[in-house]
């Protein structure tokens, strides 16, 4: 048993903050928390372990509602499908995974990857092969040919190594479906639109409806892809469990999601950091900054209207590498959303269990009876969000109660092996004249 002393207390069971506060850990577990002068006596012993934290700020981890700890960060649509093999790609993952867990999240949710890896990531930091988050994993994200799991030319195939699975009749989503299951999902994730969709959706809304009926039967919950109108309209009249994106989601769809009490995972971060990065080509640019601005309208309005909003970096491409950005989507509910810093906060914890349903109950708030899995920061981040991305500012970061050391040396990028990237002949074609 170990208490922590001397703290200021973010519970994030709501927006309160104590302030000489306490934290008793029993094993893996929350025993009781509270302030200091309230201490119960039979946890005020000398047999109890104790660490003053000198005033520092301790919070529940970060919970990363949308990640792909097994895309490895690529930097083509090519790379993503198919270049790299999936023994690779999960040995991958699990060096990455610990990087996560020192940026301070201790739980996280894969919304599909390709086959089987972070399932196996998820089952390696379980049986203590490998540090990292609690995983929530789905499988290949389930699509139609207009989802963003099938964007190529038919004339190239999916292969089992890409993070799509093409489905063309209903039979074969239910049997995707019952497959992903069998292999040990905790969700199903459905590829609900397409990029550079703003209308349309990559399936029908009755094909949804028989999506979610499947997953629920099976005791899964389903959560969908979906930035166009359509595809946001047909996942709420369905009943999914959560949506991601929903960046051209109409009014009357706001307003029956929130009647339906169904949350938003915006991954904001990943359109903001392209537009930062000046690496995009010109197109692209401007079809990331028509989506930005359309999501930053309707999910104002979502705010301010109560529906629940969560927190998710999509981590996982060359844009939100790993360990670097998890944190950066509550700046964002700030700075374009409207919300105060302890409210952002809340949507990285309390309102983000939600969207890692394996451990949804044991996770989020610092209750009696939940994990141990906390932060101790060098700072208000209830009044500044942004000192969360200063590594230097997490003085600790404790997960079932053991606080995390590093294994091996994450300060140096691994190396890009030749399979991983396009290998492209030349960089221009040769000119008469050129010379």
């Amino acid at each position: 048993m170990h208490r922590f002393m001397s703290c200021r207390l973010l519970a994030c069971e709501d927006e309160t903050v104590i302030g000489d506060g306490a934290v008793v850990v029993d094993g893996d577990l929350i025993a009781w928390i509270g302030c200091a002068e309230d201490l119960p006596k039979e946890y005020a012993g000398e047999d109890v372990g104790v660490t003053d934290v000198g005033g520092a700020t301790v919070m529940p981890g970060l919970i990363d509602t949308h990640m792909h700890i097994s895309f490895g960060e690529p930097q083509s649509e090519e790379e993503l499908y198919f270049y790299t093999p999936s023994p690779y790609r999960a040995i991958r993952a699990a060096a990455n995974a610990e990087k996560v867990l020192l940026a301070g999240v201790t739980s996280a949710c894969d919304p599909g990857g390709p086959v089987g890896v972070a399932a196996a990531v998820r089952d390696a930091v379980d049986a203590g092969l490998i540090q990292g988050p609690r995983f929530s994993a789905a499988g290949r994200q389930i699509t139609s040919q207009q989802g963003i799991g099938d964007t190529l030319p038919r004339w190239i195939n999916i292969e089992e190594s890409s993070f799509g699975a093409l489905v063309t009749t209903k039979d074969e989503l239910l049997n995707e479906i019952r497959n992903e299951v069998k292999d040990g999902v905790d969700l199903i994730k459905i590829a609900g639109s397409g990029p550079g969709t703003t209308e349309w959706g990559a399936f029908r809304l009755e094909e949804l409806e028989l999506a979610v009926d499947e997953a629920h039967r099976l005791g899964r919950p389903l959560a969908i892809h979906a930035r166009s109108r359509q595809s946001a309209a047909d996942a709420v009249a369905a009943g999914v469990d959560w949506i991601m994106h929903a960046s051209y989601m109409d009014l009357p769809t706001l307003d029956l999601a929130i009647e339906k009490g169904i949350p938003f995972v915006p991954a904001m971060t990943l359109l903001v950091n392209s537009l930062e990065s000046g690496t995009m080509a010109a197109a692209a640019k401007d079809a990331m900054q028509r989506e930005l601005d359309a999501a930053v309208s309707i999910l104002s309005k979502a705010y301010q209207q109560g529906a629940t909003l969560v927190a998710g970096s999509e981590s996982g491409f060359a844009m939100t590498p790993y360990g670097e950005w998890h944190t950066r989507e509550m700046e964002l509910f700030v700075s374009y959303l409207g919300m105060s810093d302890m409210r952002a906060i809340l949507c990285m914890t309390r309102d983000a269990a939600v969207a890692a349903p394996r451990d949804s109950d044991k996770i989020g708030t610092l209750s009696p009876g939940k994990y141990a899995d906390l932060l101790v920061v060098d700072g208000r981040p209830d009044q500044d969000v942004r000192i969360l991305s200063d590594r230097s500012r997490l003085t600790s970061v404790v997960k079932g109660g053991a606080e995390v050391a590093t294994w091996r040396p994450t300060d140096k990028p691994a190396s890009r092996m030749a399979f991983e990237k396009s290998r492209p002949y030349v960089d221009d074609a040769y000119r008469r004249g050129s010379k």
